[in-house]
């Protein structure tokens, strides 16, 4: 591949780290997949970041088989905004349930259009500050913040504003859609790509070791014992983790701040469509107060934001066509507190706030409180994870989503040949990993300097 030979060690049995699957009583599960953001919808056309990414992986964008979402919700309170894959409509939204903010709104969206949140110099402000100057009505910047950070923010009750603006394009400018087949429509042709084109391609293969002499890689020890010599290594196990794995390790001009935000998810398998229960929404993004509280929580799980999914509102199926559904519900969670627990005392916790966090979730649901019981009564298998599921199959320090607040837009580390891809490099999400993973390639490697 482009005149170079690649291998790629892969500590887990199977390939997508934080938007894998796995199957459970034959029922097919994604792992983070709720939405692939960037919609390539007609007015985005070639501009599209997934359109892009398509291209220049040479997968066909209609393999994918995307299906929109039907419309999706921010709920704080008793106010709620809605938006779908039509920009105009979400701007309507907010002009009408916050009239007296239209023009200063208006002034910060062109602010973020003239940001240059992609560069790999752009500036890590303080989403908080930058909303505090340009609106004065402090609950729309706590509705705005909630689903971009829920979407990719490591940093504590903030996110960074490139990220900021990244997401907000991403959510509300194009779009959420799901692939039919869930996040395996993306997985395999990128797997497929790998095989195409010789790259050694190795599951169940963690890496013990970087081996660095003078300052730079020179190679990789597997777990097995076998060492790699190597001219480049890209890493996306993340900059803190990477940074463990350096042998002997090597001054850094600062150190990284380890990321702590990780989450539970309670996964509710029912019989029939949710259109049964009159949900109509895709995604439900809540907070139970004005002020938005997106942190490490005090005790095992903070119930007072979350967000809900639910998969078979995407697209336009016909309720009867539609045999059993999920109901996806995600809320912060502390990890030293799950870590701290022995494994029945475990359990039981796990299965205690699952049914806490339905109870809660329902209230945020047309009707859920009225129809938790026969919601009951349809569920026919629950699966939930914890900041230590989330360790445990992908070695993230602290159970950590987005990794460490601190980014690496030029993925550099240490060692002048060893670069960081993925969460830690600052492009988020789905499309935002493949991209950032192309850009360090491209730009550090194959294009240095």
């Amino acid at each position: 591949m482009f005149g170079k030979k690649v291998v790629v060690p892969e500590k887990h049995f199977v390939v997508g780290g934080l938007n894998s699957f796995y199957a459970k009583k034959g029922i097919k599960f994604d792992v983070g997949l709720h939405a692939l953001t960037n919609f390539p919808s007609r007015k985005s056309g070639k501009s599209s970041p997934l359109l892009k990414l398509c291209r220049q992986l040479r997968i066909p964008v209609d393999s994918l088989n995307l299906l929109p979402q039907s419309h999706s919700r921010i709920t704080f309170g008793s106010e709620s905004l809605q938006f779908d894959n039509n920009f105009e409509f979400f701007l309507s939204q907010v002009e009408e349930r916050f009239p007296k903010e239209r023009d200063r709104f208006r002034s910060l969206l062109s602010k973020m259009e003239e940001f240059p949140a992609y560069s790999v110099n752009a500036e890590e402000l303080s989403t908080r500050d930058i909303l505090k100057d340009s609106i004065r009505d402090p609950l729309l910047s706590e509705m705005l913040l909630c689903p971009t950070c829920y979407y990719g923010s490591a940093r504590k009750n903030d996110i960074d504003f490139p990220t900021f603006v990244m997401l907000f394009d991403a959510i509300f400018k194009q779009g959420l859609a799901r692939p039919e087949r869930g996040i395996r429509a993306i997985l395999d042709p990128l797997t497929k790509k790998l095989e195409e084109l010789g790259v050694d391609r190795r599951m169940n293969c963690g890496v013990k070791e970087i081996r660095t002499k003078g300052g730079r890689v020179s190679g990789i020890l597997l777990e097995s014992g076998e060492s790699l010599t190597s001219d480049f290594v890209i890493s996306t196990c993340g900059a803190v983790e990477t940074e463990a794995l350096i042998t002997p390790s090597q001054p850094s001009a600062q150190s990284t701040i380890e990321g702590k935000f990780s989450i539970m998810e309670s996964i509710f398998v029912f019989s029939g469509s949710p259109k049964d229960f009159e949900w109509e929404e895709t995604v439900v993004f809540f907070n139970d107060s004005e002020t938005f509280c997106y942190d490490e929580p005090e005790g095992l799980i903070d119930l007072r934001s979350g967000v809900i999914c639910m998969p078979e509102n995407y697209g336009s199926p016909e309720p009867e066509s539609i045999k059993e559904s999920k109901l996806r519900i995600t809320h912060p969670a502390n990890f030293d507190l799950w870590s701290d627990l022995e494994q029945n005392t475990y359990e039981s916790k796990k299965a205690l706030w699952e049914e806490r966090i339905l109870g809660n979730g329902m209230g945020y649901l047309k009707n859920g409180k009225q129809t938790l019981d026969s919601f009951r009564s349809k569920t026919i298998f629950r699966d939930t994870f914890t900041p230590r599921t989330i360790k445990k199959y992908t070695s993230h320090a602290n159970g950590t989503l987005y990794g460490s607040p601190q980014k690496r837009r030029d993925g550099s580390t240490a060692c002048e040949n060893l670069f960081l891809a993925g969460t830690d490099q600052g492009y988020v999400g789905i499309v935002g990993a493949m991209l950032g993973g192309i850009a360090i390639a491209n730009n550090r490697i194959l294009s240095p300097g």
